[in-house]
């Protein structure tokens, strides 16, 4: 059972922090975490340049090669060029979410998509379902006409659809993306989980997969509430520039904020988080 941490871009000065990058992905590596996913929505992946989300991935790639590698965009030769970047680097797999934004395109096109990554791609392609973001939902029947997804990251909030996953794929490595559903992915034998919350509270993620691998139910539930209160805070105040804050106050580490259009907290509203959080943190006793 995996934790795949989609680590939060650190983002300063108008530029992203590659050393602060590197150091925090050891950091995470030493406290449970399995693999890295590079890129994705918790890394801003969709709001990075070409050469941003390269420099990431080659930060991530010379710590570990347990590396997932997001090359999805909007622009067909950037998802072309980070692939034949991932291509020079020994990492897991390349990820990607179906073309969004236009509505209009159909199964057969999101199907001659993935076959095209699968060609050029030297490593293993797994699917990034966030139907949330991206608009639609690719399904299992999608999935099966593709024929070369070798694992898949479902991003939702009801286990039965990714275990529809794995019941369909049973050689791929399915994930499921929520942190609501961390406990229930554990339980329910999936490969593991791609979870935001395992950049601030890694130890938490790794104690609820020991404690169900133990059998120590109560435990876990336990864990997974304290983790719901935690994302309700962050919702409140946007998500992920939260997260940034969650960073600092449980793991030590100032990584800067989101880059825009995803704003950072401005002082008021960072004082009101961290208010709540550390009354939280001393009720959960995290």
């Amino acid at each position: 059972m995996e934790i795949v941490v989609p680590v939060v871009t650190p983002y300063r000065g108008g530029r992203v922090d590659v050393d602060a990058y590197s150091q925090f992905i050891k950091h995470l590596l030493g406290r449970g975490v399995t693999a890295v996913y590079v890129a994705g929505t918790t890394g801003l992946g969709p709001a990075l340049r070409r050469e941003e989300r390269v420099a990431l991935l080659e930060a991530a790639a010379s710590t570990t090669k347990n590396v997932i590698f997001n090359v999805s965009s909007l622009q067909y030769e950037d998802v072309v060029g980070a692939v034949r970047e991932a291509n020079r680097l020994d990492i897991i797999a390349v990820a990607s979410t179906a073309p969004f934004y236009f509505p209009s395109v159909t199964p057969r096109q999101v199907v001659k998509y993935f076959r095209d990554i699968c060609q050029k791609s030297s490593h293993p392609l797994y699917l990034y379902n966030i139907p949330s973001a991206v608009g639609r939902d690719v399904d299992v029947k999608t999935v099966g006409e593709v024929g070369c997804i070798a694992g898949v990251k479902d991003t939702v909030e009801e286990i039965a659809h990714t275990v529809r996953y794995k019941k369909a794929l049973p050689n791929a490595k399915v994930y499921n993306g929520s942190n609501s559903l961390i406990l229930a992915s554990f339980v329910y034998g999936l490969d593991g989980v791609v979870v935001s919350a395992a950049n601030y509270l890694p130890e938490v993620v790794a104690s609820i997969r020991e404690a169900v691998k133990a059998g120590e139910l109560e435990k876990a539930a336990r864990l997974q509430w304290a983790l719901d209160e935690l994302q309700m805070l962050a919702r409140d105040f946007g998500g992920l520039p939260a997260i940034y804050e969650f960073i600092r106050e449980f793991q030590g580490f100032d990584l800067g904020g989101p880059k825009p259009p995803i704003y950072p907290l401005d002082e008021e509203e960072r004082a009101a988080l961290i208010q709540r959080l550390r009354a939280l943190r001393e009720r959960l006793k995290l």
